[in-house]
């Protein structure tokens, strides 16, 4: 079942990749699985730094959002994008802290919680928050997703382009129930969660919490 939703998605990827006309042109990105549409730079956002796999389909329209002060958002299943036109490129684009406010929603105060005790052999030690993000097998897993994905702008260095798409771990990988039922390894990020799904062919192995659709369902 697990491989066929991949394939699914392996097909779902290919076809969400817009014409020409649409690349460049003034028509929204629409996408027929949600009913929803991309517009303006949030289709080079969405394009350029991960698509699908990174942040899955929009759930909701454009619009101004009252709990930022009118700034204009899209909902996404795995992210909210932000626009803020005033800010030098390539950050006219960000995006919304999920992880962090996911985790409030839930009554879990992530500062407060233990911190690890420093670097683990082969894990990337993150001093800012007492964090580390580990491999569940040799190159590969939360670790290698980590720093293998980030935002693709010029002048960032690999480190760089991946806190700027996840930002640091607010918590040790451990053994949680995702909202589709599964009991899997996780571990939340300022803008993200990982989950690891050993059964998963290689290449998806780690997914990406929905946390979009969680935090936009139990919003004030």
């Amino acid at each position: 079942m697990i491989q066929r939703m991949i394939v699914i998605l392996a097909m779902l990827t290919a076809a969400a990749t817009p014409s020409a006309h649409a690349q460049y042109g003034p028509e929204p990105l629409c996408f027929p699985e949600t009913g929803y549409c991309l517009e303006g730079q949030f289709i080079t956002y969405w394009q350029t730094h991960g698509g699908l796999m990174i942040f899955g389909y929009p759930i909701d329209y454009m619009q101004p959002e009252r709990s930022l002060s009118g700034t204009m958002t899209q909902w996404l299943e795995r992210a909210r994008f932000e626009h803020h036109p005033d800010n030098p490129p390539p950050y006219h684009v960000l995006l919304g802290r999920l992880g962090d406010e996911r985790l409030r929603q839930l009554g879990i105060e992530w500062e407060k919680l233990p911190r690890e005790r420093g670097p683990k052999p082969g894990c990337l030690w993150f001093a800012e928050t007492g964090h580390n993000v580990c491999d569940q097998e040799r190159g590969r897993g939360l670790k290698t997703f980590w720093q293998t994905h980030g935002l693709r702008a010029p002048g960032l260095t690999s480190y760089q382009r991946s806190l700027a798409l996840f930002g640091f771990p607010l918590t040790e990988a451990r053994l949680e129930t995702n909202s589709s039922g599964d009991t899997v390894l996780t571990q939340w990020f300022e803008r993200a969660r990982f989950e690891w799904h050993p059964n998963n062919p290689a290449g998806y192995r780690v997914l990406l919490g929905h946390l979009g659709r969680e935090v936009y369902a139990h919003r004030s």
